[in-house]
């Protein structure tokens, strides 16, 4: 498979094969498929939350891979952080371990909630919406702006982080991936499958995917940072 029949079957192709079906199982009706997306007993336990944990597990694992092989020191430390941070995100998204601990145990007790009394930092108040927020211009200007305008940019460290342009598709399948199902419950076409007001879990999939395909060009597509300006990024 050639460098550009990889990119559309990553980019595009196997995002819309695991979301088309899974927001169809959601808003089936049908009990087994909507229970496999979003189990009632605990949605954290479904494939979407599930396989967003995957997709972190991904970003953690090339971020290390990154930090190993990449040579310039401010790489290095970028994706140590970056290690860092994902793995942050990754115990948020287990409420590091309650869920599982509930489940196997019928208990609601971790070190974290012993300590803090909180199952994690991003439902504290209003934090999920501070964390968010500032991804959404982050994304509009990597994902969409840069690539359609990365022609007309000279400098060759803003061109570095500007990824391939096939990454707007991407970019779009998130949109939707959000949009669908909000306006398919706001709407009342279909009842919600279980997420309730957290019917953005498919979206917020999609943005850890998008992030870990950017990372992936960044760190095994591309030369150093500060390398000669011979190599093109367009």
């Amino acid at each position: 498979m050639n460098d550009m029949k990889k990119k559309h079957f990553l980019y595009w192709i196997l995002p819309l094969a695991i979301l088309i079906p899974l927001i169809t199982m959601y808003f089936s009706g049908v009990k087994w498929a909507m229970e496999l997306v979003c189990p009632t007993v605990n949605w954290e336990l479904g494939i979407v939350e599930n396989l967003q944990l995957f997709v972190l597990l991904l970003i953690f694992i090339i971020s290390l891979m990154g930090f190993k092989y990449k040579e310039p020191l401010i790489e290095k430390i970028a994706l140590g952080l970056l290690s860092i941070f994902t793995l942050f995100v990754f115990l948020e998204e287990i409420d590091y371990g309650l869920h599982y601990v509930q489940y196997f145990t019928g208990e609601s007790n971790t070190l974290f909630r012993d300590l803090t009394g909180a199952k994690n930092f991003h439902n504290l108040g209003n934090n999920a919406r501070l964390f968010k927020r500032p991804f959404y211009p982050l994304m509009a200007l990597l994902f969409i702006i840069g690539p359609l305008v990365v022609d007309k940019i000279k400098n060759e460290y803003i061109r570095f982080f500007i990824p391939h342009k096939i990454i707007i598709v991407t970019a779009i399948i998130t949109i939707f991936s959000y949009l669908v199902p909000r306006l398919l419950v706001d709407w009342h076409i279909f009842p919600d499958g279980g997420f309730k007001k957290n019917i953005g879990e498919f979206s917020e999939l999609m943005m850890y995917y998008i992030f870990f395909l950017y990372l992936k060009e960044l760190i095994f597509e591309r030369g150093p940072l500060f390398k000669s300006k011979e190599q093109s990024f367009a």
